[in-house]
């Protein structure tokens, strides 16, 4: 019988968070470091969006966020705070990283740590990301309706 694995508690997440922060804002003030960055979280996202499995709400959770960092490196979207985009940077830092609290190699549950980290910068960040989402649904809508009159 294989053992499920363990979800780190919320005090060994916040200590991971809270660890990678000053990593993150590095990230952040050095506008190449971020473009590679985000390169290799959207490249490990799309390598395992097949296998989105039990953990499908995290995926979507975590494309979430790699397209606010996005906007955000990009200067589209802007008004995120600080301390949210910190957080989001240090999300995706977790999700790249191969080592972790869980090593990413060992099936399923070397992802457990990163959904947890995921999980928990989402909780922190709603109201920004759910801004954010707003944002993005209402860019969506406007570009479609200039696309219908640009073909008239």
């Amino acid at each position: 019988m294989t053992e499920e694995p363990k979800t780190p508690s919320q005090a060994t997440i916040a200590r991971e968070v809270s660890r990678n922060k000053n990593k993150a804002e590095d990230y952040l003030k050095d506008p190449e470091k971020s473009k590679k960055l985000l390169d290799q979280a959207i490249k490990k996202a799309n390598s395992k969006e097949e296998n989105k499995g039990p953990l499908a709400d995290v995926w979507n959770s975590l494309k979430a966020l790699v397209r606010m960092f996005q906007a955000y490196i990009h200067k589209e979207y802007t008004v995120v705070p600080w301390g949210s985009i910190v957080l989001v940077v240090v999300a995706i830092l977790y999700f790249v990283s191969p080592i972790d609290l869980i090593f990413d190699w060992l099936p399923l549950a070397g992802f457990v740590d990163d959904a947890a980290v995921i999980g928990f910068v989402i909780k922190a960040i709603q109201n920004d990301l759910n801004a954010f989402l707003k944002w993005e649904n209402l860019n969506k809508s406007i570009n479609e309706v200039l696309d219908q009159e640009s073909s008239i």
